[in-house]
């Protein structure tokens, strides 16, 4: 039915299906939601304090919902500790925009090492993401293993690029408050990792093929 032949008959168009799953799921629009918040709010951030960290973080973020919201069915879900677990591993970075100092350095004199370690986070994260695409959950959940990109190399890249991206905020503002929370982040995303490893399915084959979780000949 066409939109015309809807407003002849007075019915609304039908949603398109990708559109109307999404919304029929509150499991999926319920963490996207939030997540589009925390976007806007990284997004405030960047514009009153740009600093390639506040724009790294809306960047990512932003890759991230898309491919949240087009993300395929999982056939086998974890329970709610592990939901738990995974999103305050999700969010609780999002704190560092609050704990970071307002005197730290903008866009235009950042310092040069976090800088570029950060960029090689944010590249590297990026990658793992597009790799990752519409299996790309935040509770552990089965949508299919992946096995390319830089899947081929850790079994966990988006985690590994993430906390050198987190380690390059550290460098440039090494506050107690931070280290707490990228120590809390780190906690949170070891257990995340574990219980991940339980449900996806051929996950025995893979791990004899790519031996590192996150840093080769270390874990």
């Amino acid at each position: 039915m066409t939109s015309q032949t809807s407003a002849r008959t007075g019915t609304l168009p039908r949603l398109p299906r990708w559109l109307a799953h999404f919304l029929l799921k509150p499991a999926n629009w319920v963490p996207a939601t939030f997540w589009l918040f925390l976007v806007f709010l990284q997004g405030y951030y960047a514009y009153a304090d740009p600093s390639p960290s506040t724009f790294g973080l809306v960047l990512i973020n932003s890759v991230a919902l898309v491919l949240f919201t087009i993300r395929r069915d999982a056939t086998r879900n974890g329970n709610f500790l592990e939901g738990l677990i995974a999103v305050a591993g999700t969010f609780v970075v999002s704190l560092l925009l609050i704990a970071s100092s307002k005197d730290g350095a903008a866009l235009h004199d950042a310092p040069v090492l976090p800088t570029i370690i950060q960029f090689a986070g944010i590249a590297g994260w990026a990658l793992s993401l597009m790799a990752l695409g519409r299996s790309l959950a935040i509770a552990p959940a089965d949508r299919g293993l992946v096995r390319h990109g830089p899947y081929r190399f850790i079994r966990h890249p988006i985690y590994a690029f993430e906390g050198l991206f987190f380690l390059g905020w550290l460098v440039a503002e090494p506050t107690n408050s931070n280290a707490l929370i990228v120590a809390i982040w780190c906690l949170l995303q070891v257990a995340r990792i574990v219980r991940e490893e339980r449900i996806l399915s051929g996950y025995d084959e893979y791990r004899q093929g790519v031996r590192w979780r996150i840093i080769p000949f270390v874990w």
